[in-house]
């Protein structure tokens, strides 16, 4: 990278103004302060934005350190990779490529040596997680830690040979040799090579007792006494404890993020080997007498709330708040303090205890307890600032019903569960139809395995009596009916297929250009928190299921478990002829097309909403002299050919944009499609555009035209990618290619088997032309406009060139199209003579899904980022379900607004957490009231081309007395809430504690970092039953703002 000096203005600027006002706190403390701390700690509220605060932390640092340090590193520690690959576009500055080490710490110097090395940059961006980069627990490691660790002391040991043996361990012989051979010490930083060695030879035992047990392995054997064994690998791990050791002089940390780090607290305050490492990476200070600084991030630092029913392992509020605040405050003045802040917490609870008589008291001790709090971390807090103080979160109620066939299939399983003397299955039944069908790895599923062979007759009875109770794999293949057979099931399939959602490809948008005034609530995605890890694959067979038998496949004679599927826009050749040529339409992007038939232009132009009529019209009107030019090359007889497939080029070779170049380039339009048969589609469409003459003009062409103009991916693509690149030409190469490879992401789409029965039923045009239609019909124009907004925003590509903003962008939406449907395991157990046989079948997950890696219906392996990065589209999934896999650190808001509690957490901060997973920045719910108040000003007299949503949220931002930006990006009132969704079975205990819930909500947060939290909790309750008011109680509460 050039050495230019870093200025991190440009990397603040997509901080909004609280986030701001954070990150000048933070770096005051950590730098500028008379008594600067080393650790701070950001506590902002779930999904106020976290790691765009970060973002300015990291700025700030490097341009302080800049002209300091030959060398400035940042270490990005996260819990895991799908939250790395979320944040790191945001993290990363630098807009430079990050350099990511998501290994053990003792690979990483085979991992920056040579023109890696971490001393050939000005700024090294490192990100690390604690799973694989702390984990000394495999005693030997992997066999590369050996081969290195055998490299760094072959020459100071008496016996090379024996060191060549003990550190083989368990790997076959011509695998370890090769390892050796491959790894050689070049390169490697000779900083970690010198402090290993000389750490190893200075501990005089550790030295002993590897010359020691060198001269035990003389020779190789296939194995080796136990004790030898045992003694091999406690040397090997003492070795790979040093050399990790070693590892953080390589580093050099200046800035170390720990993101979500509640999920890895050990390593702040535990007696681990691990913890004893990242305690060495948050001391460490240089030769020159620079301290590395540790910027803490979540929303839940520690256990917000502990109730008397939790498990030991969850934590425990108090003592978590205590060691946290020792970390923060260091190892010399934490303990001290954190006693200090103890006693002060205690008057504080004794005031709480005695309200509302003590209400002045307890005012002036909770200033007290801030004023320390404010020295070592800060947190933003929404709540104070929506009219309700509800966050802009509202509760819809659902009926649920228990039906017959419900209680059957629990009698059948129970039978069973009796038979195989398992565990009560009732909170089972509760959670999902069909149990033995998704038994994933529960008791009963083991049991049932170990009784194959030799089943009880009385086993044997039950599970046959239990067939009607399992799913049928006959009336699956052939689209039949299928019971949801658990209240909590038909109260969510009834909720997502009401309003016909099961008949849309994508979400609506919230901004239509035209058509029809939105009747009822919005249409929205649907995120579903389940405690039981079998639910979320019940969730996801069984919706996708029953939308692919809504949308027509079983109608149009598919079979579900069918391996013939139709895949109607293909680009093939078939005997000599092309059959895909009027296809071209969907993905040949016309720059003239877009740019004169923009519906929101005609949109923003008129006073009133429009009908899509009125807007075909429209468009139709902007388009009547390239059509009318079009008779220039018409003459009265042609060649016979077909040429109204080419028209959009036609008119682009007429206009003189360079698409006519692209599409001629052996290196442009030919280039770009991944099927045999392409290249010779764009040389015909390049020989009709320039070259052939045409027959008479039919009035066919000018509805065509509008259909393209409207409906066409590239086309519709083209304009949105521009509407964030407005600098770059309509006909930009680079542009083209970014619309063309989003088109393909559609086609991909649309060759989907249950699109095409949706496109199909009840129409008999032909298939490309119906794609068009369909693209007409549900606004694709201002669905990709909407999307294309978020994405700059999520993929942290604000403040990057327009190429680079295009790129990333088409590349995200292209990834979000093309992912294909799950596959979901389905047990089938069966009587098979005398013995039972668990057998198998699979499932789709298209209009749901999991949250977790998955094979798709091809065998390849697919993410868990790629699953959410879907759901997080206007695109199909609709509904996600998960455990508390997605409960913290992920965002899933961008098109959804409604989030179902299947299971009630038992903690109000873990329901605040699920929620704050769509309550985030400019999330749907955001957006859909922003178009509701803000619509009317993208009409006028000055066309809009550019980013209507940027317009829109400027204006709301005008409107708004408040500073912190808050409102209208986190907070934007109107007729949309974030909701509340919990299909609780009717007389169950769940609505008992729902209430409970909701109660401790409004004041848990007063119950902060005290002892016997629930008495508190209990006695704050009553309160407001009494004179008491919430906003009262909310005075009480300990406020970490940054003022």
């Amino acid at each position: 990278m050039a050495d230019s000096r870093f200025e991190a203005a440009a990397a603040l600027t997509p901080l909004k103004a609280f986030q701001r006002r954070t990150v000048d706190y933070v770096f005051n403390r950590l730098y500028a302060d008379q008594d600067p701390v080393r650790q701070f700690l950001v506590a902002d509220e779930v999904g106020l934005g976290k790691t765009m605060v970060a973002r300015g932390v990291i700025a700030r640092t490097i341009e302080k350190l800049w002209d300091a340090s030959e060398r400035i590193d940042i270490l990005y520690i996260c819990s895991n990779q799908a939250i790395a690959a979320q944040n790191l576009n945001r993290l990363n500055v630098l807009n430079r490529r990050e350099l990511a080490l998501p290994t053990r710490m003792t690979l990483i110097p085979l991992q920056v040596r040579g023109d890696q090395g971490l001393d050939a940059n000005k700024v090294n961006f490192i990100s690390l997680t604690p799973g694989t980069t702390f984990d000394l627990r495999s005693t030997t490691g992997v066999t590369r830690e050996r081969a290195l660790l055998l490299r760094l002391l072959e020459d100071r040991v008496s016996r090379p040979r024996g060191l060549h043996n003990l550190l083989q361990v368990s790997a076959g012989v011509d695998g370890w040799n090769y390892a050796v051979r491959d790894l050689t010490l070049d390169g490697v930083d000779q900083r970690i090579i010198d402090r290993f060695r000389r750490d190893v030879e200075a501990d005089a035992a550790l030295f002993e007792e590897l010359e020691a047990v060198c001269d035990l392995f003389p020779r190789r054997r296939d194995s080796y006494p136990y004790e030898l064994g045992h003694r091999r690998n406690a040397l090997v791990g003492r070795l790979r404890a040093k050399l990790s050791h070693a590892c953080i002089d390589a580093l050099k940390p200046d800035l170390i993020i720990m993101d979500e780090f509640q999920r890895f607290r050990d390593l702040l305050h535990g007696e681990t080997p691990a913890a004893d490492l990242a305690r060495e990476l948050f001391d460490y200070t240089d030769g020159n007498g620079h301290a590395a600084r540790t910027l803490l991030l979540s929303a839940t630092p520690y256990r917000m709330l502990t109730l008397s029913g939790d498990e030991p392992d969850d934590g425990e509020h108090y003592r978590d708040f205590l060691e946290t605040l020792s970390f923060l405050y260091g190892r010399t003045n934490g303990p001290q303090v954190a006693a200090t802040l103890e006693g002060e917490m205690r008057r504080f609870r004794a005031f709480l205890h005695a309200l509302p008589g003590s209400r002045p008291e307890a005012i002036e001790a909770r200033r007290g307890i801030e004023q320390h709090l404010r020295k070592v971390m800060s947190r933003t807090e929404r709540v104070a600032i929506t009219i309700e103080r509800d966050s802009m979160v509202g509760e819809t109620p659902m009926a649920i019903s228990i039906q017959p066939a419900d209680l059957r299939q629990a009698a059948a399983v129970s039978e069973v569960a009796r038979a195989l003397e398992a565990p009560e299955t009732t909170e089972y039944w509760k959670s999902a139809p069909y149990l033995l069908n998704f038994m994933r790895d529960y008791a009963l599923k083991r049991l049932l395995r170990d009784n194959l062979d030799r089943p009880a007759a009385h086993l044997r009875e039950a599970l046959a009596r239990a067939r009607p109770a399992m799913l049928d794999h006959d009336r699956l293949d052939a689209y039949e009916p299928l019971e949801p057979a658990n209240g909590r099931m038909r109260g969510v399939m009834d909720d997502l297929f009401r309003d016909g959602l099961d008949q849309h490809l994508w979400i609506p948008p919230s901004l239509p250009y035209y058509g029809p005034e939105r009747q009822g609530p919005p249409l929205t995605k649907a995120l579903i928190f389940s405690s039981w890890s079998m639910v979320p694959d019940a969730i996801a067979a069984i919706l996708s299921y029953e939308a692919e038998r809504r949308m027509g496949v079983g109608a149009a004679g598919q079979r579900y478990f069918g391996h013939v599927r139709p895949r109607p826009i293909q680009f093939r050749q078939n005997h000599g002829r092309l059959v895909g040529l009027r296809a071209m339409h969907l993905v040949y992007p016309s720059p003239t097309l877009a740019r004169l038939a923009d519906p929101l232009a005609i949109f923003a132009s008129s006073s009133q909403p429009l009908s899509a009529d009125e807007m075909r019209k429209a468009v139709a009107e902007r388009l009547l002299t390239r059509v009318e030019a079009l008779s220039q090359r018409s003459l009265d007889a042609a060649d016979g050919r077909e040429w109204e497939w080419a028209a959009p080029a036609v008119i682009d070779a007429m206009a003189g944009a360079r698409s006519v170049a692209w599409v001629e380039s052996p290196y442009g339009f030919a280039t770009l499609g991944d099927e045999e048969g392409f290249e010779e589609h764009v040389a015909e469409l390049r020989t009709a555009a320039t070259e052939r003459q045409f027959g008479p003009i039919g009035e066919a062409l000018m509805n065509l035209l509008v259909d393209i103009s409207l409906g066409s991916p590239a086309v519709c693509a083209l304009r949105a990618l521009r509407r964030i690149a407005p600098d770059l030409e309509w006909d930009d190469p680079r542009l083209l290619k970014a619309a063309n490879q989003v088109a393909w992401g559609f086609r991909t789409l649309f060759n989907q088997h249950d699109a095409v029965a949706l496109l199909r039923k009840d129409d008999d045009d032909r298939y490309w032309h119906r794609v068009l239609t369909y693209g007409v019909e549900h606004n694709l124009q201002a669905v990709l406009d909407e999307y294309v907004h978020y994405l700059v925003d999520a993929e942290g590509l604000g403040a990057k060139p327009s190429t680079d903003r295009v790129t990333g962008v088409s590349k995200a939406i292209s990834d979000a199209l093309s992912i294909r449907p799950s596959q979901i395991e389905v047990d089938d157990p069966v009587v098979v003579g005398k013995k039972l046989a668990i057998n198998k079948f699979q499932m789709r997950g298209r209009f749901a899904m999991r949250l977790a890696d998955y094979k798709d219906e091809e065998g390849g392996a697919a993410r868990l980022g790629s699953v959410r990065e879907a759901f997080n589209s206007p695109f199909r999934p609709f509904a996600l379900a998960t455990t508390s896999v997605g409960q913290e650190g992920l965002d899933f808001h961008p098109y959804c607004y409604r989030i179902y509690h299947w299971n009630l957490p038992g903690n109000p901060v873990d329901l605040e957490q699920r929620e704050g997973r769509v309550h985030r920045f400019k999330g749907h719910a955001i957006r859909l009231n922003l178009a509701h108040r803000q619509g009317r000003v993208l009409h006028g007299d000055d066309p809009i081309s550019d980013d209507p949503w940027q317009v829109m949220f400027d204006a709301a931002r005008a409107e708004t007395e408040i500073d912190s930006d808050l409102i209208p990006y986190w907070v934007y009132e109107g007729p949309v809430k974030v909701e509340r969704r919990v299909p609780s079975l009717p007389f169950s205990r769940e609505i008992r504690r729902l209430d409970w819930l909701k109660r401790s909500l409004t004041v848990y947060r007063l119950a902060f970092g005290q002892p016997r939290q629930e008495d508190l909790l209990e006695y704050l309750n009553r309160l407001l039953g009494s004179d008491m008011t919430a906003d009262k109680l909310a005075e009480l509460q300990i406020r970490l703002e940054p003022r």
